[in-house]
């Protein structure tokens, strides 16, 4: 299985709001590029949008968090990246305490999106003109709250990444040896992950105190030093139906709201392609000019792309009437060979 990068290009509007200015004022997320002021959403956003459309789409659970401090962080003792496609995609942190924990650095990577128009001071006002009507008609003293919001409607560029070496594989450092116990004929291992265990039902051992099989995926237990190191491996099966739905969400478009309002992050434009290293490799190269007498936007550098040597060979285009770009046909994938190529163990 390969690693895979896209880039694409998205139209949106203030899709990650700031922190508020002046008290009325809720500000959108700016950062300089090239002595310009521009939008950009960030990471954490873009995850959420991705997983809730994941979500909605494919019914991936949400993953058990418990308190940590005055934080939540997601509950490894009751769920991992076998039960859990959230933990397999996204990743986590688990403290265990006194500066111990149990991280797993995200299979998939995620840009920021960043804005490819300025922004020049867009800014609307509102107001709650409709409540407080409904109000002063049930008797009710009622005044409006007037606020503002910076707005800035932009196409954006943001790029993914998957690991796939990374994605499905998860391993942990624990000190005391997992245990395989049969209680009322049942089947588990259980993991002591700092003061509390880690329960696993369902698993049958097909090497003693050693490897455990869990409805297809697996479980290896190893000595190192005087830790043990569980690794836990999602079945084959299961990894490409996790990936499939994935590009299938950035491919075709994520559920997003921001402020209470339905947004667009559908992509107007796509390059993708397998590679041999897990990095984004077309973001710094993929921009836009408009062309005047059509009113749209050709893409720009995907001949510097394909100079590339982590490119094995093709790429796949999706274009559209709005973003157009120039490619032969010969150095392009349909988007069902993208898929094949991908999954091949060629």
């Amino acid at each position: 299985m390969k690693n895979i990068t896209l880039t694409i290009i998205f139209e949106g509007s203030a899709l990650n709001r700031d922190e508020k200015v002046g008290g009325n004022i809720l500000s959108i997320k700016k950062l300089q590029k090239g002595g310009k002021t521009v939008s950009f959403i960030g990471k954490t956003a873009i995850r959420h949008y991705l997983f809730s459309t994941l979500n909605k789409a494919f019914g991936w659970k949400e993953a058990k968090v418990t308190p940590q401090g005055k934080v939540g962080q997601f509950d490894i003792t009751k769920d991992d990246i076998l039960t859990s496609p959230e933990l397999d995609a996204f990743g986590y942190m688990y403290t265990i305490g006194a500066q111990m924990s149990i991280t797993r650095k995200a299979p998939v990577g995620i840009t920021k999106a960043i804005a490819l128009t300025e922004w020049n001071g867009d800014m609307a006002f509102y107001c709650n003109h409709n409540l407080v009507e409904r109000a002063i008609k049930q008797g009710e003293d009622a005044t409006p709250n007037p606020f503002n919001k910076e707005e800035h409607l932009s196409l954006y560029k943001l790029s993914f990444t998957i690991d796939a070496k990374r994605f499905g594989r998860d391993e942990w450092m624990v000190t005391g040896k997992p245990e395989y116990v049969v209680n009322e004929r049942k089947l588990k291992i259980k993991i002591k992950v700092g003061d509390k265990d880690k329960i696993i039902e369902n698993v049958e051992e097909t090497e003693k105190d050693r490897k455990y099989d869990v409805k297809g995926s697996l479980i290896e237990i190893e000595e190192a030093g005087n830790k043990f190191k569980v690794i836990f491996e999602v079945s084959d099966t299961e990894k490409r139906k996790r990936i499939k739905e994935l590009l299938t969400v950035i491919k075709d478009g994520f559920y997003a709201q921001s402020s209470g309002e339905a947004n667009t992050i559908i992509p107007l434009f796509i390059i993708a392609a397998p590679v041999k290293v897990p990095s984004p490799i077309f973001h710094p190269y993929i921009d836009l000019e408009e062309i005047q007498e059509t009113k749209s936007y050709r893409v720009k550098g995907i001949s510097d792309c394909l100079k590339n040597s982590w490119l094995p060979g093709k790429v796949f285009i999706m274009e559209s009437e709005k973003i157009k770009c120039e490619i032969k046909k010969e150095e392009k994938y349909t988007w069902e060979a993208f898929l094949n190529e991908i999954f091949s163990k060629q």
